[in-house]
């Protein structure tokens, strides 16, 4: 829940938000941001933090709380994409209007799989291996089907005069604030959820699912409900994509990797909150970003691998490939280290990053009123 006395940091991040696009060529930027990651670069990583918040607080409704693990949530962000692309290429239907399409085809396919997998009463794993089974049948299913592309996928046309219509733009600015705005609502459509009897339900069923059957919540219907909102913002959140990337392929975006990169910000946020999502997203891809640009981000070129198999000695293998380290290689270093960091909050913050500062901040509370009195 956001307190009250909690607006005010919110509305002190937003307002650095808005004002953020101004600033990132400013030399104060420069100055603290690794080398690559600022201008137009840095615009990109806050679209990503903002578009992955977004699909994380799509996720959050059925696996924070609902408390149903889904790990096809790929399949609903992959349709969503396919569907707006379609009618804009052939139906030379608006973006704008594709992605309410796309959001309510994917509701409805959302519904479809939650009726079929909650009628025959499957809960947990079974249902986790139901939305993957479901994701791969997606993907193979676009992958081998001509009329979208096949395994070539599909490249969007470019207009040389950008439009708002055809949701294409000259600089990243526009897309930074639109996905900006869709996180925004989606926090606003999440908090508005999680104090209406809906969310109450929902809540219920993920604490005890048979307890809350037994006092009249309609569980199965709450579920399909949920499962069928949560894919309609994964079927937005594509629409987004698509447009921001000009090009889509199944292979890339109807794959596990994804839905794990989609409910990662919710697990590593706190699951079931708010504001988990938004802080789990503002984790996990500025780190990743940064430790990509850091360790990979150009040098000399001269992998490991490379320099194992030369044929001079320890010493300038060594030195070789501390200066590839220094120089912005990495070799893998990135997605080393972003294990490591995942690990350590997983373990050092169950729960997630939100909970782990509100018992902290309660237990300093507790603390300086028991020093007052």
């Amino acid at each position: 829940m956001i307190r009250l006395r909690d607006h005010w940091f919110y509305l002190l991040v937003l307002a650095g938000l808005l004002v953020l696009p101004l600033f990132t060529d400013s030399d104060a930027i420069k100055a603290v941001m690794p080398s690559g990651l600022t201008g137009s670069a840095l615009l990109h990583v806050f679209i990503l933090m903002f578009f992955f918040a977004f699909m994380s607080q799509s996720w959050n409704i059925i696996g924070g709380f609902a408390g149903q693990l889904s790990i096809g949530h790929a399949a609903f962000f992959g349709i969503g994409a396919y569907t707006s692309t379609i009618c804009y290429i052939h139906l030379g239907l608006s973006p704008w209007l594709g992605m309410v399409v796309a959001a309510g085809f994917t509701a409805m396919i959302g519904a479809v799989l939650g009726l079929i997998s909650f009628h025959y009463g499957l809960r947990g794993p079974f249902f986790t291996l139901v939305t993957v089974a479901f994701a791969e049948i997606t993907r193979l299913i676009l992958l081998h089907w001509e009329f979208v592309g096949a395994a070539n996928g599909i490249l969007l046309p470019y207009s040389r005069d950008a439009s708002f219509w055809d949701f294409q733009f000259n600089g990243k600015e526009p897309y930074y604030y639109i996905a900006l705005l869709m996180m925004l609502c989606s926090i606003a459509l999440v908090a508005w959820m999680a104090r209406s009897r809906f969310g109450y339900y929902l809540h219920a069923i993920r604490q005890d699912e048979d307890a809350a059957e037994a006092v009249g919540v309609p569980t199965k219907r709450c579920k399909i409900q949920a499962i069928a909102l949560s894919a309609a913002l994964a079927g937005l959140g594509g629409t987004f994509y698509a447009q921001y990337t000009q090009y889509i392929v199944p292979d890339d975006m109807v794959v596990g990797r994804v839905s794990v990169e989609i409910l990662l910000g919710t697990v590593i946020g706190g699951a079931g909150t708010i504001m988990g999502p938004i802080v789990g997203a503002f984790i996990l891809i500025p780190v990743g970003e940064a430790t990509r640009v850091i360790f990979e981000g150009g040098g000399t070129g001269i992998s490991l691998t490379t320099l194992i198999q030369s044929d001079v000695g320890l010493a300038e293998k060594f030195s070789g490939y501390l200066a590839y380290l220094m120089g912005g290689g990495g070799g893998g270093l990135a997605v080393l280290l972003y294990g490591i960091l995942l690990i350590a909050v997983v373990l050092g913050m169950p729960g997630g990053v939100l909970p782990w500062l509100t018992r902290k901040r309660k237990s300093f509370a507790n603390s300086d009123k028991k020093g007052g009195s």
